[in-house]
């Protein structure tokens, strides 16, 4: 009878500790009275959700001119609460894509048929343009990025003209920046995954749109991903780094930032 009832009391404990667990793989922190920081799947995955409807909240790109440098030190200049890396970018470190910071756009930077990109207003109100086609550049951006549509309508995308190097990289499981917009465009989403790590690998593109439509995002896009991978919450970096890249922060072309002024 005592061996039976310490089987019985084994068995519920394992229901109970298993009934907790989805719990205890996921935990959120508040950065800011606008911005929220969930961590899951061991802390693996990292999710930045920002209050668009906020009067505080301000979107930061590079400055033009700026020399490549570190997610870290761009947060640090531009004393954010919350950055990450942005977009694809070439051996001469120039973004690929189109990019515009503080309403200018970069330099030999454009929207093209493969790219898709984030662009924001003054008072944040934003929007992801899809691919296959080149948009007009509005005069009331003030900040864009670009990368590969992931997320298009709630379905999972490769954009036609990158199809080649999206299906190669969507495949394969590596680390992931992202950024995604609610429905109603009031919430943006920061999605990073980490990756290249003894146990984790990072996840396919496919997993992250599946993330992605979790949250109830409809459109996404994945940004350089990678040793470029990158974020960072009120100066510190939050994801862990590639181990064979010696956990050191990569240099990249842009970045990108949120600011709430409620905590200045």
């Amino acid at each position: 009878m005592h061996c039976c009832m310490k089987t019985l009391l084994a068995v519920l404990m394992g229901w109970c500790l298993g009934a907790l667990a989805p719990a205890a793989a996921q935990s959120t922190e508040q950065v800011s009275p606008c911005i929220a920081h969930t961590s899951q799947n061991s802390a693996h995955v990292h999710i930045v959700k920002i209050d668009l409807s906020c009067p505080s909240i301000q979107l930061v790109g590079t400055a033009i001119g700026t020399a490549p440098t570190t997610v870290k030190n761009f947060a640090f200049r531009n004393r954010l609460n919350v950055a990450i890396n942005a977009s694809f970018f070439d051996p001469q470190y120039r973004p690929q894509g189109l990019v515009i910071s503080d309403g200018r756009r970069w330099s030999n930077t454009r929207d093209t048929r493969q790219h898709a990109f984030l662009a924001c207003t003054a008072d944040n109100r934003c929007r992801i343009d899809k691919p296959n086609h080149k948009a007009k550049v509005d005069p009331q951006w003030r900040t864009v990025i670009s990368g590969w549509q992931n997320l298009r309508g709630g379905t999972y995308v490769c954009p036609g003209g990158a199809s080649a190097s999206c299906n190669r990289n969507a495949r394969g499981a590596h680390p992931r920046t992202s950024v995604g917009l609610s429905r109603d465009g009031r919430w943006l989403y920061i999605v990073v995954v980490e990756g290249r790590l003894p146990g984790f690998d990072g996840f396919t593109l496919n997993q992250l749109a599946r993330l992605y439509r979790s949250l109830g995002v409809r459109d996404a896009i994945n940004l350089d991903g990678g040793s470029s991978t990158t974020l960072v919450i009120n100066n510190k970096r939050i994801n862990v780094l590639p181990s064979r890249q010696l956990f050191l922060e990569r240099s990249v072309a842009n970045q990108f930032g949120v600011r709430d002024t409620t905590v200045r």
